[in-house]
């Protein structure tokens, strides 16, 4: 278990299948790039001085494997650069300025999701990222969208440097449960070519019942799995399944 605590900060590139926690989570976490050790996938947590604050976010760079790693840890370094600021839209706007500024091959989708145990809230801003699903006590899981809003918004970061973020907070207990994922999850082909899709994921979720983060990381990726026959190679994949304390 790797423990986080007072300013800690701990995440990378690299495949990982491991579990972590701070005052306010316990999560399991893995990350597989589709060639090589490390692939287009970042992941991220910290947690504040006063271990009251914990932040994560996950990265999915444009392209996969090993020939996109070089990007995606320059990715993880600017969000290891903003991820103390208070303004999660305003970070958002941030880092979208830098990763425009690298150019096209640096377009990645993004989550970024903070947890306060003083209000008990769970406040999350997407850069075109799949929106994590969340499980309120014994009730069935739902994905979390940001509020509506007109125009372009809320895009991946790098297509545009102009483009405002929005967040969304959602009213969570100790108990409750959050999953993030990479698209690579979802869009894993079947023997006829169908996606995982969103649907068979939530689907999975459910079925997993109360399983706690370490399980339900394991049952979600027997259900992927048994989808394409085994494999996980079409793309890099990570996923976070996170219990709030």
């Amino acid at each position: 278990m790797q423990r986080i605590k007072c300013s800690e900060i701990w995440g990378g590139i690299k495949n990982a299948d491991c579990d972590v926690c701070s005052a306010g989570i316990t999560a399991s976490l893995f990350s597989s790039a589709c060639s090589g050790g490390k692939g287009g996938d970042a992941y991220y947590f910290s947690v504040c001085g006063s271990d009251k604050l914990t932040r994560l976010a996950l990265a999915d760079v444009v392209g996969h494997g090993e020939q996109v790693s070089e990007i995606s840890g320059w990715v993880y370094d600017q969000l290891e650069s903003h991820m103390n600021d208070i303004d999660q839209p305003a970070m958002m706007a941030a880092l979208n300025h830098r990763v425009a500024d690298r150019g096209y091959r640096a377009m990645t989708t993004a989550v970024i999701v903070s947890y306060y145990l003083n209000t008990g809230l769970v406040y999350f801003t997407y850069a075109g990222h799949p929106p994590m699903f969340s499980r309120s006590g014994s009730g069935r899981w739902r994905q979390q969208a940001l509020p509506e809003a007109d125009g372009a918004r809320n895009l991946p970061l790098g297509v545009s440097s102009d483009i405002p973020y929005d967040m969304g907070d959602a009213p969570l207990v100790k108990g409750d449960r959050l999953f993030l994922f990479s698209d690579g999850l979802v869009e894993a082909a079947g023997a006829g070519g169908e996606q995982f899709g969103a649907d068979r994921l939530r689907a999975a979720l459910d079925a997993a019942g109360d399983a706690g983060p370490m399980k339900l990381k394991t049952h979600v990726l027997d259900a992927v799995r048994n989808w394409t026959g085994g494999g996980l190679s079409h793309d890099d994949v990570t996923l976070i399944a996170i219990e709030l304390q």
